[in-house]
């Protein structure tokens, strides 16, 4: 696909985009929430191994859901003992909770290193895409693959779950749909689909996609942080959880919080 190029994915998101409301034309949106997780899968495996997936039902994109689904379940603090008592890790042998993160590895190793491999075969004819631009220049520890597979997780499923969360706020608050509509039409126009061309003339619609994601990160280092006059200490390799439930709950900020208003994060003078 010669829409693809390492950091330049706009021509890529503008393809999915056609052909998903293609999808939902074809169907009248009937199978509205598969066609939101191909878009969230195959924008990821193109961009960054070159492996389309028009239909959503390519082994690829299905054994990685399967392989995302476990991971969710894998990192409920219920899924195993040493999710909340990681000493417990220290106990050596063949224990039940390092025999299935052992096998959930080697999956996950098997469709990643299947991926890169198709990616650096297909860069050799010309696609440039995300895989081949990093991990052709990759350490001996194979550090670019590791994130390769990291960011693909990662992507799809924030993708898919601010699609949802899209179309959830659709049903939920419908009364901005309509000011949506006369924006795009009035600066688009009736003959042609927006493209990231007219990004900077339609402000309400750059106000609706701007997400507030709240997902776990490792601190890298030790910190110390003030927090309402005390100070707290983060050792390195904490996993830290932002709370966006109570960030966006502040009354001071986020007035009838609870209601989908895209206005709220118009940019004012």
């Amino acid at each position: 696909m010669t829409v693809v190029r390492a950091g330049r994915t706009e021509p890529l998101q503008e393809l999915e985009a056609v052909l998903n409301v293609q999808h939902l034309l074809d169907d009248g949106g009937k199978n509205w929430l598969h066609h939101i997780e191909r878009v969230g899968s195959s924008t990821t495996l193109t961009a960054a191994f070159g492996l389309h997936c028009p239909t959503g039902y390519e082994p690829e994109v299905k054994e990685i859901s399967a392989i995302l689904a476990e991971l969710a379940y894998l990192a409920a603090p219920t899924a195993s003992i040493t999710n909340f008592l990681p000493f417990l890790d220290l106990i050596p042998g063949p224990m039940p909770w390092r025999i299935r993160a052992q096998a959930f590895r080697k999956r996950d190793d098997a469709i990643y290193e299947k991926l890169i491999d198709h990616a650096m075969r297909r860069n050799k004819s010309g696609m440039d895409t995300w895989t081949a631009t990093f991990v052709g220049e990759d350490k001996p520890e194979g550090d670019q693959r590791r994130l390769m597979r990291q960011f693909a997780g990662g992507a799809i499923e924030t993708t898919t779950t601010s699609l949802q969360t899209f179309v959830l706020a659709c049903i939920s608050y419908p009364e901005w749909i309509s000011i949506a509509q006369k924006e795009i039409d009035d600066v688009v126009g009736l003959d042609r689909l927006p493209s990231f061309k007219d990004r900077p003339f339609l402000p309400y619609i750059e106000a609706i996609v701007r997400a507030r994601l709240g997902v776990p990160h490792l601190s890298t280092d030790e910190d110390m942080i003030e927090y309402n006059g005390r100070e707290y200490f983060i050792p390195k390799g904490s996993i830290i959880f932002a709370v966006t439930w109570a960030m966006e709950h502040d009354q001071s900020k986020f007035e009838d919080h609870d209601r989908f208003m895209p206005e709220r994060f118009l940019d004012s003078e």
